[in-house]
């Protein structure tokens, strides 16, 4: 939980898919969230390790990825983890959020709930949209299998091919992630999305020092987040 409670200020909620506290995310974005009052919970916090292996992806469910607690990562099945996620949710409903941030850009599923839910995905790439304008956009995912459907969802919404790569930002060493941006530059990119909230600041600088345009996906969803938040209803 934020470390200061202010009478009157708003209070989003931020669920990762993962387990928190997300040490590796707070730190990127904890300028944005000085606006606000927050609380995090993950939807594996409660499950021990079975637990979080039984929701691996099954069959042709879509693969998602996070963090876990201990710095290691797992995956997870998109539609497997929706009741996981609807706890979590619901925890920060009972800290009193007047929204929830699910800090995931993959499409995640999950059950209404009685505040506004927001999605990093929705948000991260509304704005990633505007940034690239008429552009090359490249995208970087965590995993080959991701590549299609990511392909396939900037495509949608852009109107015209992406090029992407895949390098896991959990596990992959910096001389990967600049590799990887260096193979999207290459195929003509203009602006590269990092499409993982696990992707760091740090990394954007890598790419950054390669001559290499790019945006991460836990600051323009935070940032999109606390403008939704912050602005009258």
């Amino acid at each position: 939980m934020s470390e200061t409670v202010r009478r009157g200020r708003p209070r989003l909620g931020l669920v990762t898919i993962g387990q928190a506290p997300r040490v590796d995310l707070i730190p990127d974005v904890e300028i944005a969230l000085s606006a606000v009052d927050w609380v995090e919970h993950g939807a594996l916090d409660l499950l021990d390790a079975d637990g979080i292996a039984r929701l691996e992806p099954r069959g042709g469910e879509r693969t998602l990825v996070s963090r876990l607690r201990d710095g290691s990562r797992a995956r997870l099945g998109a539609t497997s983890i929706a009741p996981a996620l609807d706890d979590a949710i619901r925890r920060c409903v009972a800290d009193d959020c007047g929204a929830v941030l699910v800090l995931c850009t993959g499409r995640v599923e999950h059950g209404p709930a009685s505040v506004p839910v927001l999605h990093a995905e929705e948000l991260a790439h509304e704005l990633m949209a505007e940034l690239v304008g008429t552009g090359r956009l490249g995208v970087l995912c965590p995993m080959p299998e991701q590549l299609a459907d990511i392909r396939e969802r900037w495509s949608e919404r852009l109107g015209r091919p992406v090029v992407a790569a895949a390098v896991d930002p959990y596990t992959a060493g910096l001389d990967e992630v600049a590799a990887a941006g260096r193979e999207v530059a290459a195929g003509g990119a203009d602006l590269v999305f990092l499409d993982c909230i696990g992707y760091t600041g740090q990394q954007r600088s890598v790419l950054a020092a390669e001559g290499i345009r790019a945006e991460t996906a836990r600051h323009l969803a935070v940032t999109g987040a606390i403008a939704h938040l912050s602005s009258p209803s």
